[in-house]
């Protein structure tokens, strides 16, 4: 593959996942109300974390409220910054992966990344994700230890200090991460030079972000930004730790465990195919080049058969099919295990050699405090896999080739199998369009709908889109363009979209977001501004711990809401006779003061 080839392939991979994908990445009602609504009231004059609640370090909802009075309420706007950090974030996975192996296997890395991570849903796509704080600060910490460790000078360093303190603003974990990652790096290596520059790349982002969090929390209580603010990173609710417990896969370890052991099993079985096949080819070689390459071609052609019976299985297989794990549920422990094996080497040899062999320290710390976050879980559809696995993804496919480098070597076998290393890549390359043949299939479904909006279409699954589609219709009807809408427990979609106001300080109501005093404050301005209209959809949150708005939790404000406003429309199939969120069919309802007229 030529230089300009590898180059240009990552971006190929992204650009076709992009266009099967198209519109497709949007999740009304799922941290989108959020997304849309925080920076549009920013950019309205609301002050951030005084006036709208947000959890994250400020940096996204400027960018984005900076978007939003520039652009106008529109999804392409919008998309168009969201594309802008993904492309960020995919170079500079391209040239870490550059830096871990040659540039063809660089580039089959870096596809890798996105063809397993870039496009997921729901929240985990990259041209809409479900935090852009998140994209932000996972990109800019990856370009950060990229530049600290691409030759040690002050000009790398100085760019390294301004990625870390993007990270930092847009979430202050993920900046310290990546400060700890390169700081542990430079503590421990001989370079005299790297290690007198650390003070200040430290101390420069640190000081820097304390100053800007410190001017956008003026006025705001300090018990806000620790219950519904920025700081809430250091008290942060047991709905949230389930949360993270549940992405992570260590609420039930030991059916994760049981899937890993499948899946090792499974990649035990491919490599050691992958062997037969390069001593077969070796012993062949003598007699013809063209006979050595046989069991080559078939043993690749057998693995791409399975792939495709893995897309599409016969319905005699498919739930066998179906109990295989994702095989990427392997990278985040295989990681972990060569990070201490490596560790366990260097204690023995008191060497100052990095833990793992041609990967910096700083990239493998990230890369671990990534794959942490979805330790056992690895490769299941969602947010965290998005942003958090494409790191740690170069880093193992990385390690994988420098071992595959080494198998013929340690094999007993003569003539050596030297294409044992060929047919990893090439497996690998099996496993890059079968991964792009899954997206299609799932973003190419008949059941995607189109859903128009004054701010931009997209597609929507049914029954959503066309519930959807209603509500919208209904609520642009009933509620006057200064008018406002308020959603439980998300409806900012519609808000945005359609421009009509939130008068609560909150965009989203699940499970940890309010506490008792909470609660009493988002009725205290029901009470004192009551919307034109409120929105229940019924989305459950069942990763929380508690599954159902106003059955579970926020019971108070829920009964609130039924008893000062009266059901006028209902939509979707589980729309009926007093529906309730967490009942089986999804439905969205509109709700409007009880004492005022139909329109």
């Amino acid at each position: 593959m030529s230089r300009r080839a590898a180059v240009l392939l990552p971006y190929a991979v992204f650009l076709i996942l992009a266009a099967v994908s198209w519109n497709r990445w949007i999740e009304p009602f799922v941290d989108t109300g959020r997304e849309l609504m925080v920076p549009w009231r920013v950019s309205r004059g609301e002050a951030l974390y005084r006036d709208v609640r947000f959890y994250y370090g400020p940096l996204a909802p400027w960018l984005a409220a900076a978007v939003d009075s520039v652009a106008g309420r529109r999804f392409a706007a919008r998309i168009a910054l969201a594309a802008l950090v993904a492309i960020l974030h995919l170079e500079a996975l391209r040239r870490l992966a550059r830096r871990l192996t040659t540039e063809t296997l660089a580039s089959l890395a870096a596809s890798l990344a996105v063809a397993v991570a870039f496009f997921l849903r729901p929240g985990g796509c990259h041209l809409f994700p479900y935090s852009l704080d998140t994209s932000l600060a996972v990109a800019a910490a990856t370009g950060a230890v990229l530049l600290a460790t691409s030759g040690g000078s002050s000009r790398r360093d100085r760019a390294a200090a301004a990625c870390l303190l993007a990270a930092l603003l847009a979430r202050p974990e993920i900046g310290l991460a990546g400060l700890g990652a390169i700081t542990l790096e430079r503590v421990l290596a001989s370079d005299a030079a790297a290690k007198r520059r650390l003070g200040w790349l430290v101390a420069l982002p640190v000081l820097a972000a304390a100053i800007v969090y410190a001017l956008a929390s003026a006025g705001t209580p300090a018990a806000t930004l620790a219950k519904e603010g920025w700081l809430a990173v250091l008290f942060v609710p047991t709905e949230f730790r389930n949360v993270y417990a549940s992405f992570a896969g260590v609420d039930r370890p030991a059916l994760r465990l049981a899937e890993l052991g499948l899946v090792l099993f499974a990649l035990l079985a491919v490599g050691i195919w992958l062997v037969l096949a390069a001593i077969a080819a070796a012993r062949l070689r003598r007699r013809s080049e063209a006979g050595a390459r046989a069991p080559q071609v078939a043993a690749v052609a057998i693995l791409a058969v399975a792939a495709l019976v893995a897309l599409r299985p016969p319905a005699a297989v498919r739930e066998t099919v179906d109990l295989l794990p994702p095989l990427v549920r392997a990278v985040p422990p295989l990681l972990f295990a060569a990070a201490i094996a490596g560790a366990a080497l260097r204690l023995r040899d008191r060497s100052r050699n990095s833990f793992v062999a041609g990967v910096p320290d700083s990239v493998l710390l990230l890369a671990l405090l990534f794959a942490a976050r979805l330790l056992l879980a690895a490769g299941y559809v969602g947010p965290y896999d998005g942003f958090y696995l494409p790191l740690p993804i170069v880093v193992a496919v990385a390690m994988l080739f420098r071992a595959a480098a080494r198998v013929p070597a340690q094999i007993d076998v003569s003539p050596r199998p030297t294409a044992f290393p060929g047919l990893v890549a090439a497996s690998l390359a099996v496993f890059l369009a079968a991964r792009i043949g899954a997206l299609a299939l799932a973003y190419r479904d008949p059941a995607w709908s189109r859903v128009a909006t004054p701010a931009g279409s997209l597609f929507v699954i049914e029954p959503l889109a066309g519930a959807t589609r209603d509500a919208l219709a209904n609520l642009s009807r009933r509620v006057p363009p200064n008018g406002s809408i308020v959603g439980f427990p998300e409806a900012g979609f519609f808000n945005w979209v359609l421009g009509r106001t939130n008068p609560l300080a909150q965009d989203q109501f699940f499970p940890g977001h309010l506490d008792r005093a909470g609660e009493q404050e988002a009725i205290t301005r029901l009470s004192r501004m009551p919307p034109d209209a409120v929105v229940l959809v019924n989305v459950r949150t069942a990763g929380h711990g508690r599954a159902a708005f106003g059955k579970d939790y926020l019971e108070e404000l829920d009964g609130y809401v039924r008893s000062r406003f009266r059901p006028a429309a209902e939509f979707g199939p589980g729309a009926g006779s007093s529906p309730r969120i967490g009942d089986p069919g999804f439905f969205i309802q509109i709700l409007v003061p009880a004492g005022r007229p139909a329109p």
